[in-house]
């Protein structure tokens, strides 16, 4: 999980949501805004998975993958993922190969 000052408010959400651009893949959509700082959020839809104790171990899953990449790559911004498909059906390392791709795509847009 992100520390709290790492996570983003209602307020923050709706602001860089609206502001951000959208980059796609097959699994995620991410919303990028750059910001001097790191911030980021996952939004895990009940269309992908009914239950909220899955949908919240998901969420956990991607921030502990967004994490770990932010401390070794360095990444700096505001940073929304919103899930298209369920990544129960993909590997870990799959997961690590998108969030990296999608991550470096909208950073160099």
């Amino acid at each position: 999980m992100l520390s709290k000052k790492e996570r983003l408010s209602r307020k923050e959400f709706s602001r860089f949501f609206s502001l951000g651009k959208r980059s796609n893949s097959k699994i995620f959509t991410l919303v990028y805004s750059p910001h001097p700082t790191f911030h980021a959020s996952v939004v895990v839809p009940k269309k992908v998975e009914k239950s909220a104790v899955k949908r919240n171990k998901i969420r956990r899953q991607i921030y502990d993958i967004v994490r770990s990449q932010q401390k070794t790559e360095g990444f700096v911004g505001v940073f929304i993922f919103l899930l298209k498909s369920n990544t129960k059906e993909l590997k870990h390392e799959e997961v690590v190969e998108e969030v990296l791709e999608i991550i470096k795509k909208a950073i160099n847009k």
